[in-house]
């Protein structure tokens, strides 16, 4: 009984026992299933899309990052996300789509492929590995300013491939060790050779057709040829050592036959190898930022139009206070010359600036000279006591004539190389302008005849490849009537003593336009500008009414057109 009583406890605690694994079993099994599909599963890379640039509505972009969201083949990394972590650098705007950047930036968000873009006509596509080098670019027409929907599909495949598998060198990765020769047969005698000595290890370079070695041992003795061991039947129990810091000069590793005491096998032996010095080489991986310098010369040629408004009037401050008087009181000779049609003519400007290759801040200083020469046929009327005289063509030259000199601070404002540079910058210098009319005229209409300092501001801003917005502004410190070069001493007292004895003048100009490169160094340049010079007289003047001087104005507006010339 006590026998069978045993049995029974025994029969219930195998029991209890194959339940318990059987429910363990059972745990764990699915686990362990869901655990190995889990890590079967293939980690899909990394990739952001950032700011396109010309992209004003980010359609674009979204198009992109549309399509690599639908392809599934890689994971997205929200723009915010890199955003938020440029800030933390300390890099906002085109500064954080640089290859610099991504280069700092990637490491932290574990991303395998970045992918920026300029937007123009076309769709000029850059996608960027960890390390900030190059990978691949693309462009691609934008019909309508969108990208087609075939276009897109395929430009996101081909960044899905390339955060994939990226080309070999686009990444930089740890040196290999060189690999070790096959294992050897057994030597003669019966002994097993043993693993050979670890070499030196040295920078990868490709081996002479032919090395001279010497021999370490005392006594060299030509042992049978064998085989060494490859490197898995090494001593397990060397710790892999760091591989050393570069040499100075290449290691060339080669066989030669040394005795062995023990063994008789064939070692290794590392020697150096006198080498030239090797080229300074950028870092792997990550691309070279370009260079991009101001042009040393910039020629402009081209055409010049102009419109011209001169008024004089007696014993007011302004033309328009003396027009608004009852015409009862508007007594004394007046002068308007409007020309209603722009008069033609050619422009000229030469920049200079030869110290723009230069890396400190003394590359911004330049001179520039400007020429042009209107002509100008208008109806002239000169309005008396007696009346009106009438219409009279009268033909004149305007001149201008100007030396500056300027200095430049560049700046880049898009991550694109092919963009020029923008630049902010002061100038000053002299500056000439003359109204010449035909003596054979006949008519009492005085010339104008200025020479003046000038001192301004100016900007350029890249937009486009080939497009650039330009303005600036000229001060002109006292452009009195009367001052010239190109006329002779009576005819510049006449444009005075007519209207007083003293004058006083101020002006300004400002200026705007477009200009860019199209095709190398040969580009295009369209710029407007408005300029004014108000004349106040005091004293007695030799016309009729000028008993207390009065005022006269001068306004031009000129538009240049042209080709230009940067080297």
């Amino acid at each position: 009984m006590n026998l069978t009583l045993r049995m029974m406890v025994s029969r219930r605690w195998m029991s209890g026992w194959s339940a318990l694994l059987a429910l363990v079993w059972v745990l764990v099994s699915p686990a362990a299933l869901a655990q190995k599909k889990k890590a079967a599963r293939p980690v899909k890379p990394r990739v952001v899309v950032l700011d396109f640039d010309g992209d004003k509505r980010d359609a674009l972009r979204k198009q992109v990052e549309a399509a690599l969201r639908k392809g599934g083949q890689v994971q997205l990394v929200p723009l915010k996300q890199y955003t938020a972590a440029a800030a933390q650098a300390k890099l906002r705007g085109a500064a954080a789509r640089t290859p610099e950047a991504v280069a700092r930036l990637a490491p932290g968000l574990k991303l395998d492929a970045v992918v920026t873009a300029t937007a123009a006509k076309s769709l000029d596509v850059r996608v960027l590995s960890a390390s900030g080098q190059e990978l691949w670019t693309k462009e691609v027409k934008l019909p309508r300013g969108r990208l087609p929907a075939s276009d897109v599909r395929r430009l996101a495949a081909g960044v899905a491939t390339l955060a994939k598998s990226p080309p070999q060198g686009a990444v930089a990765q740890a040196p290999l060790a060189e690999a070790s020769p096959e294992a050897p047969p057994a030597a003669p005698g019966g002994l097993n050779a043993p693993a050979p000595l670890t070499p030196e290890e040295g920078p990868p370079a490709k081996p002479a057709p032919s090395e001279v070695a010497k021999e370490v041992a005392p006594a060299p003795v030509t042992p049978a040829p064998v085989a060494q061991a490859p490197a898995a039947q090494a001593p397990a129990a060397q710790a892999p050592a760091e591989p050393p810091a570069p040499p100075e000069e290449p290691v060339v590793t080669v066989e030669l036959p040394r005795q062995d005491e023990e063994s008789h096998t064939t070692t290794r032996v590392a020697f150096r190898e006198p080498a030239p010095k090797p080229r300074a080489v950028p870092a792997p991986g990550v691309a070279a930022k370009p260079v991009r310098r101001l042009p040393v010369v910039r020629l402009f040629l081209g055409g010049i139009s102009t419109f011209r408004n001169y008024c004089a009037r007696p014993g007011v401050s302004a033309c328009g206070e003396f027009d608004s008087k009852p015409e009862a009181q508007r007594v004394g000779d007046t002068i308007d010359f409007k020309s209603g049609t722009p008069y033609l003519g050619l422009s000229g400007q030469l920049e200079l600036m030869p110290l723009a290759r230069a890396a400190s801040w003394v590359r911004g200083w330049g001179l520039q000279l400007g020429a042009s020469r209107g002509y100008s046929e208008t109806q002239v009327t000169i309005t008396t006591s007696t009346g009106e005289t009438p219409e009279r063509t009268v033909v004149a030259t305007d001149t201008v004539l100007s030396a500056q000199l300027l200095y430049r601070y560049s700046f880049s404002l898009l991550a694109d190389p092919r963009l020029q540079l923008g630049y902010v910058g002061v100038r000053g210098g002299a500056m000439s302008r003359v109204f010449d009319v035909d003596e054979q005229a006949r008519v009492p209409l005085t010339g104008s005849h200025r020479l003046f300092p000038t001192a301004g501001l100016e900007v350029s801003i890249p937009l486009k490849p080939w497009l650039r917005a330009e303005a600036g502004g000229l001060f002109f410190l006292s452009p009195k009537a009367g001052q010239g070069i190109l006329s002779d001493e009576d005819e510049r007292e006449l444009e005075v003593r007519d209207f007083g004895t003293e004058v006083s003048s101020s002006g300004w100009s400002a200026e705007l336009g477009v200009a860019g490169e199209v095709w190398g160094p040969v580009g295009y340049r369209v710029r407007g500008r408005f300029s004014q010079v108000k004349d106040t007289f005091t004293g007695r003047g030799a016309r009729f009414g000028w008993d207390k001087g009065g005022v006269a104005r001068e306004r031009h507006i000129d538009i240049e057109w042209g080709v230009t010339a940067s080297f």
